[in-house]
């Protein structure tokens, strides 16, 4: 039995740039997905003691189309927050990951990329997904969100769930077994690192490859 796994979260650099040449280009063919998706690019940023953006750097902007790593880097370059402090309450320099949702709707002519969302959180720099638990129903995307606290060493602390499809316990446990698995860049303040809280939402599904009329390979060719 052949079962696979995907991810919310998962590294779209691929998709992302097969939907930016379509849209640029037209030419995506019959390959080109017909319903809008969400992906999400990630970056590095640091923000002055007066909530400006100082510096940004786009993850895995080698894997991105150049044109699309300067188009996010103009988009953001505005970007402003409020002024985060220090134990003293000074003004302070801050480090952190920047989460940059896009909404891309194909068409067999072309199609556009259109930024929906922006949030300040730290980055996940690994995922990990626990082994598939038994129990669960084939072809059917499961959802979990949870929350948890990235420690200043980047690890996840105490993750816990706060919503999961169904009535599964396997499910909640896959969920938080993965999670202990990732590792963030941890949030900078004046250059040290700080605990911070991420809501992670999580995705299973495991595929049914058995033919319709599967049997008991015991019994088959007698």
């Amino acid at each position: 039995m052949n079962l696979r796994k995907t991810f919310a979260m998962a590294a779209l650099g691929q998709v992302l740039a097969f939907a930016l040449a379509a849209a640029a280009t037209g030419s995506a063919g019959a390959q080109t997905p017909d319903k809008p998706y969400t992906v999400e690019i990630w970056s590095d940023a640091t923000f002055g003691p007066d909530g400006k953006l100082q510096k940004l750097e786009v993850a895995d902007a080698a894997a991105q189309p150049a044109a699309f790593v300067e188009r996010v880097k103009k988009q953001l370059a505005s970007a402003r927050i409020p002024p985060v402090t220090d134990s003293a309450g000074q003004p302070a320099t801050f480090e952190t990951g920047v989460r940059v949702m896009y909404l891309v709707t194909p068409a067999a002519s072309g199609g556009t990329v259109r930024m929906t969302g922006m949030t300040i959180e730290p980055r996940p720099v690994k995922r990990y997904g626990a082994s598939e638990p038994d129990g669960l129903p084939y072809d059917t995307t499961l959802n979990v969100r949870l929350v948890c606290t990235i420690d200043t060493a980047g690890e996840c602390k105490e993750p816990k769930v706060l919503e999961a499809d169904g009535t599964y316990p396997v499910l909640r446990r896959w969920a938080i077994a993965s999670l202990q698995g990732w590792r963030f860049a941890p949030q900078r303040i004046n250059g040290q690192a700080v605990p911070a809280e991420v809501d992670v939402t999580l995705s299973l599904r495991i595929d049914n490859y058995r033919p319709a009329d599967f049997r008991n390979p015991l019994k088959i060719g007698n």
